[in-house]
């Protein structure tokens, strides 16, 4: 079953977290026509004694699934100003550890019987200045350690999926094998309970091809525990007119907002330049293949003058099986700071013809099998 992850929502508290699923996620069920997954977003201050019950009662109300929780971001993810804080606390920090554990024992109380479940992770943290690599693995060893005596206790399996991102420690499908590999060898155990959360705009933006990338987790032994459905932008500066130029370069400028960072990749001669940030890399010459780590709605093709990576996103749903084990989610958690002019529709309408692309893509790849 296909879903979307809420942290497109505002709201920080376990109330703005029910508001938000009586507001958005029933109402997005209801014009798909048929039961949807929600991914949920629940920041580290929605997390008290009452919310268990209450989402509980929330979900059974509004018949909603939950079987995965999105914890990479911790606090305020919609801050006029997020940069680098999202990335934060790290998998060195003990905070970070027993966020997920929270996550985790909520998430057990949540899904039915014999079933599994998924928490997105970030990739350790930012990768500049980065060296705590072993500090990292032991306490990500210490969450297996908890996965599986939740799952002995619950008889459910929770795994923890590492999203890659640019940037940051783990940014591609080598980075995170190379990882594993080299702090937990072949342990089968952290297998289990690790796995890779897929994000089809991250890895379009490192330019990683769908197949090199599954090759990769496959020779390490990672399985992909959750697929983000998600596009980048994607402009060819050498194919345009001057003019087709101008009005490219004057759309990613509007692009250029404060909140989020939006990771760039350009390509010239088949060099790959990578910059921290769109507003850094807009001090260059329009030249070259550009990507840019902004998530737009997966089933347009362009946004304004601007291209999308839509072509790598189906590409991804060609490689990816589809199996039971894997939970699958529109992301597209920029939506309110995109400019307007690029807005179709409402956001709700948007979400859901989201999920319906998405659902016929899916559809026609398991019927070609």
């Amino acid at each position: 079953m296909l879903g979307y992850c809420t942290n497109v929502h505002a709201g920080e508290t376990l109330d703005e977290v029910i508001s938000n699923l009586h507001d958005y996620a029933s109402v997005i069920q209801q014009r798909v026509g048929s039961p949807i997954e929600v991914g949920l977003w629940l920041p580290k201050k929605s997390l008290i004694n009452k919310t268990s019950d209450t989402l509980k009662e929330c979900l059974s109300k509004l018949d909603l699934s939950v079987r995965s929780f999105n914890g990479f971001p911790y606090g305020n993810f919609h801050n006029s100003i997020v940069g680098r804080e999202v990335y934060k606390p790290t998998w060195c920090e003990e905070e970070r550890l027993t966020y997920t554990q929270q996550l985790a024992t909520l998430l057990a109380e949540l899904l039915p019987d014999n079933t599994s479940g998924s928490i997105s992770t970030l990739p350790l943290g930012w990768g500049e200045g980065w060296n705590s690599d072993t500090q990292a693995a032991q306490q990500l060893l210490q969450c297996v350690d908890f996965l599986e005596n939740l799952e002995q206790i619950s008889q459910k399996l929770i795994h923890l999926d590492i999203e890659p991102e640019p940037g940051c420690r783990l940014q591609t499908a080598s980075t995170l094998a190379e990882f594993i590999q080299t702090q937990f060898g072949d342990d089968e155990r952290v297998r289990r309970y690790i796995r890779v959360c897929y994000d089809t705009c991250h890895a379009a933006v490192m330019r990683e091809m769908p197949k090199d990338s599954l090759d990769t987790y496959a020779q390490v032994g990672l399985a992909i525990g959750k697929v983000q459905l998600s596009s980048a932008i994607d402009v060819d500066f050498d194919t345009l007119s001057e003019e087709e130029k101008n009005s490219a370069i004057t759309a990613l400028r509007s692009l250029s907002e404060p909140r989020y960072l939006h990771q760039t990749t350009i390509v010239r001669n088949s060099e790959m330049t990578f910059f921290n940030n769109l507003s850094d890399a807009l001090h260059e010459q329009p030249t070259g293949h550009w990507r840019v780590h902004f998530h737009v709605p997966i089933h347009s093709k362009a946004i304004g003058p601007l291209g999308t990576t839509q072509h790598d996103l189906l590409q991804s749903l060609e490689e990816i099986p589809t199996n039971n084990d894997t939970l699958w989610e529109v992301e597209t958690y920029t939506w309110d700071v995109m400019p307007t002019c690029f807005q179709e529709n409402e956001l709700i309408n948007s979400i859901t013809s989201e999920i319906r692309w998405a659902n016929k893509q899916i559809q026609s790849v398991v019927c070609d099998e």
